[in-house]
């Protein structure tokens, strides 16, 4: 191939490494001609007011220069003037490392092409010449910036996230229960997350062993797929998977920020509902998918530190997809012991949305069998199927 533009930027001038130096630029685009590179540079310049990272160079030039430097994490191609567009997707396939997000412009107008590209072969964007600035602005600049357009982030499953407001208050048998009934009771594709590595205890609950691939995929989070989540995922009952492991505690996790968030995605392309469990000292990795939550359930007992806690919980910022606010369950309730329900909603200055009295017998039984005490008809079970009708998981018709 003969000296193509991308010799000119050589090697001292390659893009910039992306985060925990990886090697990988954040985003990169080739464009072929220089209105299409102007509209796109207009369109980018919120999320790099220093400069969008654009090249003008055609089909053959881009493909030269990706075949010797890193994939960016986001790519953005121009394949117009290509006589068979859709060989020239196939083409650039081989330069393209393994979860790059690859945004495509070019002249084939047919809905046809664009559901192939998008439906069939990965792409997460395409559009076609002349390109219109509003739209390059709505499709491709939350790719670019290294999200996803606003309507993207609303398809697929959703995802509870359930807190305990501190150790023992029984969050991980609420959040197994729930993830229990919808995935074995209601039938629909659920999976439990167990946010804590190290202590957690949502695969014991459910009668599954730990998962080997958790640590691995959140160590690499540019590889999560819905297949390699498939793959790491223990099967339990119905419909149910679970997504926990048993890391050594001495050994420390540095985790990668935005794992969290590559593993949500791919999840939620997978699963109707993520329940994740919240540890009462929740991990960066907890933290962040505590963000991204499509709810918030907050599991608290009527001891004052559990109590003054559940304050401290109830005060977090909302996340984004968020679009209420938390849920308080009252768990392992004594009346004679404990303030009136009434009175511990006064002091979180929020209702109580489930009482669940104590149950010591019936909980200790489920967990030693692996068997959530949702399973078994009773005031607990009732109270998890009313949790899961006002998350809009369930339905109050199940058999209590």
């Amino acid at each position: 191939m003969t000296a193509s533009a991308f010799d000119r930027v050589g090697a001292s001038h390659a893009p910039p490494q992306g985060p925990q130096g990886s090697g990988r630029p954040a985003f990169m685009g080739f464009v072929s001609d220089d209105a299409s590179l102007q509209t796109i540079r207009t369109a980018l310049v919120p999320a790099f007011p220093t400069g969008v990272p654009l090249q003008r160079a055609t089909f053959a030039e881009t493909l030269d220069y990706l075949a010797r430097f890193d994939t960016p994490r986001t790519l953005l191609v121009d394949i117009s003037g290509e006589e068979q567009p859709m060989s020239a997707v196939h083409r650039l396939e081989p330069v393209v490392d393994p979860g790059t997000r690859v945004l495509i412009i070019g002249s084939e107008r047919s809905i046809g092409f664009y559901r192939s590209l998008t439906r069939t072969l990965g792409v997460s964007e395409y559009l076609s010449k002349p390109l219109d600035p509003a739209m390059v602005a709505r499709e491709l600049l939350p790719w670019a910036a290294g999200g996803v357009p606003a309507f993207e982030a609303a398809r697929g499953g959703s995802m509870v996230a359930v807190c305990g407001a501190a150790g023992g208050v029984g969050a991980t048998t609420v959040a197994s229960s729930l993830a229990w009934h919808v995935g074995g009771d209601v039938r629909r594709h659920t999976i439990l997350l167990d946010a804590d590595l190290q202590r957690g205890s949502a695969a014991l609950a459910t009668n599954v062993p730990p998962s080997t691939g958790l640590r691995n995929a959140l160590d690499t989070p540019d590889r999560i797929d819905p297949l390699l989540i498939e793959r790491a995922a223990q099967p339990s009952t119905g419909r149910l998977h679970v997504l926990g492991a048993e890391e050594p505690l001495n050994e420390a996790w540095h985790y990668q920020a935005g794992g969290g968030a590559a593993l949500v995605s791919a999840l939620r392309q997978r699963y109707n509902l993520v329940v994740a469990d919240i540890p009462a000292r929740p991990s960066r990795f907890a933290t962040e998918l505590l963000a991204l939550a499509h709810a918030r359930v907050i599991v608290t007992t009527g001891s004052p530190h559990s109590i003054a806690n559940a304050r401290r919980w109830l005060a977090l910022p909302a996340g984004q997809m968020q679009s209420g606010p938390p849920l308080v369950i009252l768990n392992r309730h004594n009346r004679r012991t404990a303030p009136a329900v009434s009175r511990i909603a006064e002091l979180l200055g929020t209702e109580i949305a489930i009482v669940i009295p104590e149950l010591p017998a019936l909980v200790a039984q489920g967990n030693n069998l692996g068997e959530p005490a949702v399973g078994r008809k009773g005031v607990f079970r009732k109270a998890i199927i009313a949790l899961a009708a006002r998350l809009g998981v369930g339905t109050t018709a199940m058999a209590a």
